[in-house]
């Protein structure tokens, strides 16, 4: 290599523009931090920042140790931890090395860190696609990656602090290496009689290697690189074998790779078991079927060296085969493990899925809304690899069309692998722009083929016999459709990268800013202020081993969105979290919040030794399909919430779809706390429809014919007088629209009491009781003897009023706030009173959470 190429103007130009745009990335992702607010906290991610940042806390605090169990999540059983140690040591590196320690100050330094990765993949991918290409396709694919929207940008964005950036960042790093080690192979193969070629070769695999553990470090995803790197591996050995080589280049990059990265799992340390999106010994296993995958291929090579060619192709395709079935056969466990997680990985029909918004399917809406015009540039870029494929056959070409169709697919099972997608798009992309300039100067470089003509011309004919005007004339003419044709194709893909870069710049810049949710983080600050010590610390790291709760441990139900900032902000114990654990089952948090039943409620709770619930706003209202949804995926939301189809006053054969509340949803146990504050509410006026059923109508969902609003009573009666038997074809139903407006009864719950709400209010219809975030406390409950309704004033933080209501049962009334007093931020002034005979008792804290009766 010369040295001074580096020091040439071109050289430095070309570096000064990489280095523009690298600066340029990380600007225009780390606006918000300019904009003189010190409250950073703000600019926070709801779910998965908040825990990173309690993680890089807990690093800082124990430095240079990383915890492997986590018991401030999942109450009460802790959890494994599956992310990689690599994030949370980075970060709280680089607060002590800037002297970071209070939460304001670490904030303020860790947020930029995937700001930066993003940023550093503009140098990654111009080396990468000028490795594949030339410079030009470098530059544009630079470009390309430093403003390409969507789920990458989303998540290298300010306030995102998160892994998704070191995912991207890293496993390019690793593309990088592996692609220079592809290019220097083909131009350098390696010869086994020559000990000489193997040197640089074993240390290429050996970089590839350090690349992929210091990726898996991050996270067990780093797996997906290793399968690209599989599907590859022989397709590199056919390419080998066709030009003439035995596959040496192949067997030593390969086995180096994933030698290193054996050693490297095992330094990391396996910490779980299950599947591979945990550090689990499934890691090493692959590896080594991996390398000895490449000594199958290469020993086939080997053995048939003296064979037509189509000989080791028809060799690998039935020794896959053959592979296959023999590992189903001897170790059906292992294959039962593998195919089980590629499954996982790549998609489910697990309906649940369905619930996770990163983890749905990805729609051409999506595609299209993320990427726009660079889809077309994705495609010509495609296509000019599958081109170049059939003149050169380069393996870097194969290994990244097969990156790009790995991760394209990936994507589609799942849209949260939309960011991985972006580097293939933004290295396609540059890879057409730096085709059609290349091109578009064919027609001139025809001039070598007319010299030959001349010199043929000077004999007086040409090999066809026609003469040299004849033949100069032809080529003018080829050479003129030639050049327009690449001018319009030029044109084209010039125009298609000025749209995208106009479209990815303005939602770029439009991106304003994350804001933590101010109702959240209101509520979590006050539960970590006003609630008791659950007697775990909070930045000690504990062994999974020798770890049990301490006895005054307590959990607090949410739904598992919320899990993270619960622990981050609240230092309290989540039952349910962002990573899904404690949502399904009988004791899970999706069961818990749509039971009609308090026993059963109460029964889960005493379970997991749950005190708080914590309600919002979102999961009474737009998380309520996900949560019918994970606690019984056969029926979904439909019991609770029905479409029906209501006629066109101005044109009775057409309709609108429109969504009811039915009984069932009021009577659920997050309705009956968000809603109703837990108190006897019976329902004023109510909407009685009679409807044609969809298998009379042959339409999918009901057909609104006759309805009305009134009042409960008379909408109960005639609902009663309808005769199901006479009338088949229809059928009749009590809704309403709004959500806090009962259609049928909803009885106390006795055990719940609220004790804080935030302050934002949810204008719901005519109800005034809908506050954002709402936390109740589960108590044993005073019992009182007596008939009726019991009634008392309740004050809430936010100066709203409402009166708790419960009838009695069974001659008793059971209670959950005491009298006269305060419980939490809520004020009770009063005494219970019987609403018929006017008999008031008084209640006090200690028989309420000893259960005592009065």
């Amino acid at each position: 290599m010369e040295y001074s190429r580096c020091f040439k103007p071109f050289t430095l130009i070309l570096g000064g523009i990489i280095l523009l745009l690298t600066f340029f990335s990380f600007i225009i992702r780390t606006l918000p931090a300019y904009s003189g607010n010190a409250d950073v906290l703000m600019f926070v991610g709801m779910d998965d920042p908040t825990y990173q940042l309690r993680r890089i806390e807990q690093v800082i605090a124990n430095y240079p140790n990383v915890a492997w169990f986590e018991p401030m999540t999942y109450f009460p059983n802790g959890q494994p931890m599956h992310w990689g140690p690599l994030f949370p040591f980075l970060g709280a590196t680089l607060c002590l090395i800037t002297g970071a320690v209070t939460r304001t100050e670490i904030i303020s330094t860790t947020l930029f860190i995937p700001c930066a990765m993003a940023a550093l993949m503009v140098p990654i991918i111009y080396l990468t696609v000028s490795r594949i290409a030339d410079w030009k396709a470098g530059l544009a694919a630079a470009f390309f990656i430093a403003i390409v929207p969507g789920q990458f940008f989303f998540r290298s964005f300010y306030g995102y602090l998160d892994h998704h950036a070191g995912e991207v960042f890293f496993g390019s790093l690793f593309c990088l290496c592996y692609i220079f080690s592809l290019v220097y192979c083909r131009k350098h193969p390696v010869d086994l009689k020559d000990k000489e070629t193997w040197k640089v070769p074993i240390l290429l695999g050996i970089l590839c290697g350090i690349t992929y553990v210091i990726g898996l470090a991050l996270m067990p995803t780093m797996l997906l690189f290793a399968l690209i790197v599989a599907i590859f591996t022989p397709a590199w050995f056919i390419i080998q074998r066709y030009i003439g080589h035995l596959g040496a280049s192949a067997l030593i990059i390969n086995s180096m790779t994933f030698l290193v990265a054996i050693i490297g799992f095992f330094i990391i340390g396996v910490h779980s078991e299950g599947g591979l999106n945990y550090y689990t010994i499934g890691h090493p296993i692959v590896y080594s079927l991996l390398i000895f995958g490449n000594i199958l291929l290469f020993g086939f090579s080997y053995k048939l060296r003296d064979k037509p060619y189509w000989y080791y192709v028809g060799a690998i395709v039935g020794v896959t085969v053959l592979g296959i079935i023999t590992l189903a056969i001897i170790f059906p466990d292992l294959f039962a493990y593998l195919m089980a997680n590629a499954n996982a990985f790549f998609g489910s029909d697990d309906i649940h899925w369905k619930t996770i918004q990163e983890a749905r399917p990805w729609s051409f809406d999506d595609a299209w809304r993320t990427f726009q015009y660079s889809l077309l540039l994705f495609g010509a870029g495609a296509a000019v690899l599958l081109y170049r494929i059939r003149k050169e056959l380069c393996p870097s070409h194969v290994f990244t069309l097969i990156w790009a169709v790995v991760i394209l697919y990936a994507t589609c099972q799942h849209i949260r692998y939309e960011y991985y997608l972006a580097v293939p798009v933004a290295i396609l992309a540059g890879i057409a722009v730096g085709f059609v300039f290349n091109i578009v100067n064919l027609p001139f470089g025809m001039k070598s083929g007319v010299s030959a003509v001349d010199d043929k011309s000077r004999s007086g004919k040409s090999k066809s016999g026609k003469s040299p005007e004849t033949v100069r004339t032809g080529i003018s003419s080829k050479s003129g459709v030639v050049k327009a044709g690449s001018l319009i194709f030029l044109a084209i893909i010039i125009v298609l990268a000025l749209l995208f870069s106009y479209q990815a710049l303005g939602r770029d810049l439009a991106m304003g800013a994350y804001n933590l949710n101010p109702d959240w983080r209101e509520t979590t600050e006050w539960l970590n202020k006003n609630t008791p010590d659950p007697g775990v610390d909070y930045y000690t790291i504990y062994d999974e081993k020798n770890f049990t709760y301490p006895d005054n441990a307590y959990g607090v139900m949410s739904w598992w969105d919320y899990g993270h900032i619960i622990t981050y902000l609240g230092k309290r114990m989540p039952n349910a979290n962002p990573f899904q654990y404690g949502v399904s089952g009988p004791n899970g948090s999706a069961r818990f919040f749509m039971t009609h039943n308090e026993s059963e409620a109460d029964q889960i709770l005493d379970n997991l030794k749950t005190k708080y619930v914590i309600t919002d706003y979102e999961m009474d209202t737009g998380k309520f399909w996900a949560m019918s949804t994970w606690d019984d995926p056969d029926v979904g939301v439909y019991p609770y919430q029905q479409t029906f189809i209501f006629p066109n006053p101005d044109d009775p054969r057409s309709g609108t779809p429109h969504p009811i509340l039915t009984n069932e949803y009021y009577q659920t146990m997050i309705s009956r706390l968000h809603n109703f504050d837990g108190a006897y509410t019976e329902p004023e006026n109510v909407h009685f429809l009679r409807y044609m059923k969809p298998s009379a109508s042959g339409i999918s969902a009901p057909v609104v014919v006759d309805g009305a609003q009134t009042n409960y009573s008379t909408g109960k009666t005639l609902v009663n007088s309808f005769n199901a038997q006479e009338n088949p074809q229809y059928g009749v139903i009590l809704a309403n629209l709004g959500y806090a407006e009962p259609v049928e009864p909803v009885q106390a719950l006795n055990h719940y009491r609220l004790i804080f709400e935030s302050g934002t209010k949810i204008p719901v219809g005519d109800a005034k009781n809908l506050n954002y975030v709402k936390i109740f406390e589960h108590v044993k409950g005073a019992h009182i003897s007596g008939d009726g309704i019991l009634e008392l004033l309740v004050k809430t933080n936010t100066g709203r009023e409402f009166i708790y209501r419960t009838q009695s049962v069974n001659g008793t009334f059971t209670v959950p706030y005491p009298t006269e007093t305060s419980v939490g931020a809520i004020t009770i002034p009063g005494k219970y009173r019987n609403a018929q005979t006017g008999i008031e008792y008084l209640v006090t804290e200690d028989q309420i959470t000893e259960g005592q009766t009065i």
